[in-house]
């Protein structure tokens, strides 16, 4: 049985695990999980940006899954305006914002 919408094979694991974990955050009543697992099973068809605290302070906002900051902020709230200005410029988009903890705030979906 093959992939119909050629998808490449990572993209398809993806989807599968992000599904699980947002299954598992659902029956878990855990909504960091449950937005996590959203995001991973979106990821192959959206740009992600996403919003995190920095050890040395301030906030970034990281492009893509492989963490590569595109702007550091002093402010969350300064990081998120960045963030969800380049995810509305580059639909289907989403914006991710963490807490210090590490856990999902918020999510946000563009087109």
């Amino acid at each position: 049985m093959g992939r119909r919408d050629g998808s490449k094979p990572d993209e398809v694991v993806d989807r599968g695990v992000g599904r699980v974990a947002e299954t598992a955050g659902t029956l878990m009543g855990d909504e960091s999980m449950q937005s996590e697992g959203r995001a991973l099973s979106r990821t192959p068809d959206r740009e992600t940006y996403s919003v995190v605290a920095q050890p040395e302070g301030g906030w970034a906002v990281e492009k893509g899954t492989s963490g590569q900051v595109s702007s550091v902020h002093r402010t969350k709230d300064e990081a998120v305006q960045d963030a969800r200005g380049h995810a509305k410029a580059h639909e289907p988009s989403q914006v991710l914002v963490y807490k210090k903890d590490g856990s999902v705030q918020s999510e946000h979906t563009y087109g």
